[in-house]
Formats: C-alpha cells, structure tokens, sequence
C-alpha cells in the first residue's frame, strides 16, 4: 500500500499498523520522535519505521513524501521481523530511491500482482536488513549471526554449508535449524534470495539476463530465469519488460 500525501499534514502521532519505508521528495523535511530517541529527514533521505513502532512527526509545511506499507508477512520472509530495527533515516541511494517509485507505481496501477512486485520488494528489503542497524534491544544469537555476515559479505562463494557451519563452530544440520530459527529461512535459501537480489540489481541496471545471470554466479540465463520463475512467477525477461513500463510511465 502506498501512503497518502502529507502536503496538508503538518504533525502526527502514530502506532503503524504495518512496516514502511518513506523517502522524501523535493526539497521538504521533517523530524520523528520516539521513546529513547529521535530522527531528522531532510531531501533525498528515506526512513524505515517499523510495524508497531510508535512515535511522533512534524514536517514542514508543503513538504512531499512517498511511503511504501510493507505488511508483515513480507517483512517476516526477509528475516527482518526477528531483528526490528525500530525507526532509522539515512541518505537514499538513487538506484534503491528510483526502485522504491517503481514499486508505488506499479502499486498504484490498479493491476498489483505480487509475481511483479515482489522482486523490487526483495531488493529494498535486502538493503533494509543488512544496512539499517537493529534496534539496541534484539538479542542476537552470534554464531549465526556470524554466518549470515559471511554470507552477506560473498553471497557468491561457493564455500560449501558444511564448511560455513564449521567456520562458524556448528555443524550442518546446527546451523540450518538455528538460522531458520533466526531468519525464517535455511542458510541455502537465504544464500539463493541473496543471489537473485544481486540479479535483479543488475537488471535494473540494465543488463542482460545472461550478464545478470554471470554476475550472481547463475551457471547461465536458463537457470537464472528458471530460478527467478520458481520464486516470484515471472520471467526475468518479462519483469524488466513490465518494471521499464511502470518506470516510464508519464
């Protein structure tokens, strides 16, 4: 869901229902506050607040944001549920900026289909996970934890799981279960959302499906497409068809 307007909205005081991710447009600002802290967003940065996360606003008169509603279940499916993150504001990357608007468009349409928004979703989830800090409260089981930087560092390797766990001090079936535990998710599925986010970003670049497949270490566009399928329903090829439109779009 995208969220409305705030021109004509100057203070507010909310417990979201959902997640959400908000970027600033233009040349407006605004300030959050919250139990233990507070944040301020100026042009070009964006915000991620999370489900439940209650707090405080003021934005400058005039100013515009767009905010993306992100439900639960899908923060669940990146993991980021078990880690909260509570409220964080920093500089929006432009590439990551320009897939958060391709995302509210392809919202707005009045066609959502979750085959074709889900993998721009995927990629600003990613970036939420590994890039905004955790809140100061999550109790975080460290071996894994260590795992999951390995992973994030080289989702390319192709160090076996084996020898990840025993990297980490745990043994295969260990690891799997107390990863899944953490992230909802096995250490070979994270490794493969992973890989396909790291597509993506490459065909939104504008690479070719079989570059994109090259460069997240698919064994060729075949199996990137075959993969790709598998998890959203789409085709690479017919996603970057229908992304470019949405992007395109007058």
């Amino acid at each position: 869901m995208v969220g409305r307007s705030l021109t004509d909205i100057h203070e507010w005081s909310i417990v979201p229902p959902a997640a959400s991710l908000t970027l600033v447009w233009g040349d407006g600002s605004c300030a959050i506050s919250f139990e233990g802290g507070a944040l301020q967003m100026g042009p070009g940065d964006w915000m991620w607040i999370d489900s439940g996360f209650a707090h405080r606003g003021e934005n400058v008169p005039g100013s515009n944001f767009l905010t993306v509603f992100i439900s639960d279940e899908l923060v669940a499916e990146a993991g980021l549920d078990l880690a909260p993150i509570g409220a964080c504001s920093q500089p929006a990357p432009k590439a990551l900026a320009d897939v958060l608007t391709i995302l509210a468009v392809l919202l707005l349409d009045g066609k959502p289909t979750r085959a074709v928004e889900r993998p721009a979703l995927d990629v600003l989830l990613n970036y939420v996970g590994t890039v905004f800090e955790p809140g100061p409260d999550v109790a975080a089981d460290m071996l894994v934890q260590r795992a999951r930087v390995i992973l994030d560092s080289d989702p390319l390797s192709g160090m076996p799981l084996t020898a990840l766990a025993r990297t980490v001090g745990l043994s295969g079936s260990e690891l799997s279960r107390r990863f899944k535990r953490r992230f909802r998710i096995t250490p070979v599925v994270y490794r493969k959302q992973l890989r396909l986010v790291l597509a993506m970003k490459r065909l939104l670049g504008g690479a070719t499906v079989s570059k994109a497949a090259h460069d997240a270490c698919f064994s060729d566009a075949a199996h990137l497409s075959r993969t790709f399928k598998e998890q959203y329903g789409i085709t690479p090829s017919a996603w970057v068809e229908r992304v470019t439109t949405a992007a395109t779009r007058p």
